[in-house]
């Protein structure tokens, strides 16, 4: 296996979770019908999560058109997460992968959270979720958390340098 690459299916998988958490994040600032709106972000956790996971994607309880408004502005400060790399890891026998992104704020450029999913059944699905910490490393936020010490770094994609000095530390690292 190619240490720079990860497998192209759990590449795809998570180019596509950002794709439809940004397609949620446009329907909440978008939609007047909360039950459509609720309906779209339950049917993306059922999709990407392993999990009961709370998303951040979130929105008034009750929306009018004048909030509609005002939420133009909210879409034009949301993007989608930058995606920083993927390492891939090696958990026994079974293949684990750990998406480092940015935040879904215009601009982000470090690390926000770190997504780590694996098959499940034939497909992937997120297990836990970690969180930058500021000054350096992740703590675990929601999911299962995962022993990276007992586990074997494989691979490492690279898609985008951060520019936080920590965090590009940690990124210019090559797994052994």
């Amino acid at each position: 296996m190619d240490k720079r690459t990860v497998e192209q299916d759990a590449t795809r998988f998570i180019q596509k979770f950002l794709d439809k958490e940004f397609a949620c994040w446009e329907l909440a600032y978008r939609e007047l019908d909360s039950a459509k709106y609720e309906a779209a972000v339950a049917a993306f956790v059922r999709e990407f999560f392993a999990f009961e996971a709370v998303p951040s994607i979130t929105r008034p309880r009750k929306v009018s058109a004048g909030w509609l408004e005002e939420a133009k502005e909210y879409l034009a400060a949301t993007t989608e997460r930058p995606l920083f790399k993927i390492e891939q890891y090696l958990a026994g026998d079974e293949a684990v992968y750990a998406a480092y992104t940015g935040s879904n704020d215009l601009g982000s450029d470090s690390y926000a959270e770190v997504f780590l999913y694996k098959n499940v059944a034939g497909r992937y699905r997120i297990f836990s979720v970690y969180h930058s910490d500021p000054d350096g490393g992740i703590e675990h936020f929601d999911g299962e958390e995962f022993s990276f010490s007992r586990a074997k770094l494989v691979a490492i994609e690279k898609f985008l340098a951060p520019a936080d000095e920590a965090d590009l530390l940690d990124y210019q690292l090559d797994p052994v």
